[in-house]
């Protein structure tokens, strides 16, 4: 396998879109899409703590990550919900229904700070990938 399409599979390792989280549909998550975009980031995170994957999706294919950063929050607040949702596992080049990633928001929201955050993950994990190639 060569390395960029080694990069590209780790970036986008769950392309298929995932009906089921621990047996709950998405509609099931409706109320925690609605926390984190209004803002109330705290009582998201609790929510999911008791989930192992923090990669589903909303009916528009938003995801938890690219919810955060398109929130209402002060961008302290999102910076440590995305260090949380990376923490879990939260794939960063996830597209919305629009085209959109979380880098995208971030851009659009002037979260520099959250942005830098997820270029330095995707640096490592490129250099993770890199390491492993050589």
């Amino acid at each position: 396998m060569g390395l960029f399409s080694k990069i590209s599979e780790k970036l986008n390792k769950c392309s298929k879109k995932n009906q089921f989280v621990m047996g709950k549909l998405e509609e099931d998550f409706q109320d925690l899409f609605a926390f984190v975009i209004s803002g109330n980031l705290a009582m998201a995170k609790l929510q999911l703590k008791e989930y192992p994957d923090v990669n589903f999706k909303s009916s528009t294919k938003s995801t938890l990550l690219i919810t955060a950063c398109r929130s209402k929050a002060n961008e302290k607040e999102v910076l440590n919900f995305v260090e949380f949702l990376l923490e879990k596992g939260a794939y960063i080049m996830k597209k919305d229904s629009f085209g959109r990633t979380a880098l995208d928001y971030c851009e659009q929201n002037k979260l520099f700070q959250v942005k830098m955050l997820l270029c330095k993950t995707l640096d490592s994990i490129i250099m993770e990938n890199i390491d492993d190639f050589f």
